[in-house]
């Protein structure tokens, strides 16, 4: 299939998967007992922030208020001041320390 041929989503629909993704990966993560929670940016209040502390370091997403879904506790601890490339490398090494492999 040429590129032409493949479909295209929207920006709209690619956030909205992101979205969903993001809040699925809070829900495991709640499950196996990380901490995650919801803060409200004073300066966005649209947009809850939805953190989750790994054991490589806080990771957040702002997410529109319209798109979360279901209930969510309230994030006690401050926000840490990650940007978005310390966020990209606290998931990567987690993946990598996580992979499944039996030592």
């Amino acid at each position: 299939m040429d590129n032409k041929d493949k479909p295209s989503i929207s920006e709209e629909q690619a956030y909205f998967d992101r979205n969903q993704a993001v809040m699925a990966l809070a829900r495991l993560a709640q499950k196996h007992g990380y901490n995650v929670g919801i803060q409200i940016d004073p300066e966005q209040p649209d947009w809850p922030v939805l953190l989750i502390d790994l054991p490589t370091g806080q990771v957040s997403w702002h997410l529109p208020k319209a798109e979360l879904c279901g209930e969510w506790p309230d994030y006690i601890k401050k926000w840490d001041g990650h940007d978005s490339a310390l966020k990209r490398q606290r998931i990567k090494r987690f993946i990598l320390k996580n992979r499944g492999e039996k030592s």
